[in-house]
């Protein structure tokens, strides 16, 4: 696990000197769109909403399909695999298709921290079942109203400009993250 971390924190590092170096010898004018996509946006073209419909429906379909073999875990990998479950096989499945819809919304909408960290949580413990086939529409609900919540926040009246929706998420989903893992070291502690 501590390894995992690492190997995680490593990766960061790199990807972040690499995105450093091509700013560093960018464009003014070409940076500040980055930048601004950075923050997190849910303001997407007309052009570009048909796209990103597709490939969310799309994901999220592939998504729901994977309630059973994700049920199946639960149980612990030899018995998942006594019932037929290839184990490898669903943990490919589960990255690829997390990861695709990970990097559909980012690159539409930028990189909108804490609510993919923080909305699984919250499914989890308001409908208090592991029944991914509870979960997964439960946190996509979820996660569409709370990103709806942060997007009139961060455009309430007062505010010269709308504010970063990542700043609002972080408010957010940060205090989620910590309770979670407060909670999880009180129930492992017992």
């Amino acid at each position: 696990m501590v390894s995992l971390i690492l190997v995680g924190i490593m990766i960061a590092y790199i990807t972040g000197s690499v995105t450093d170096m091509l700013k560093y010898y960018s464009q003014k004018e070409n940076l500040h769109p980055y930048v601004i996509w950075g923050l997190g946006d849910f303001k997407v073209g007309k052009a570009q909403l048909i796209y990103l419909a597709i490939s969310t429906v799309a994901g999220a379909i592939f998504a729901f399909f994977l309630s059973k073999p994700l049920n199946l875990l639960l149980l612990g990998d030899s018995y998942a695999e006594n019932l037929g479950l290839n184990i490898r096989r669903t943990s490919l499945l589960t990255i690829l298709v997390s990861g695709f819809l990970m990097a559909v919304i980012t690159a539409f909408c930028g990189p909108i921290a804490f609510i993919g960290l923080a909305v699984p949580h919250l499914a989890r413990f308001t409908y208090r079942t592991s029944n991914h086939f509870v979960l997964i529409p439960a946190t996509a609900v979820i996660g569409m109203d709370l990103a709806i919540l942060c997007n009139l926040i961060a455009r309430m009246p007062g505010f010269n400009e709308r504010l970063p929706i990542n700043s609002v998420t972080a408010l957010i989903g940060a205090p989620i993250v910590i309770y979670v893992i407060f909670h999880r070291q009180k129930v492992l502690s017992k």
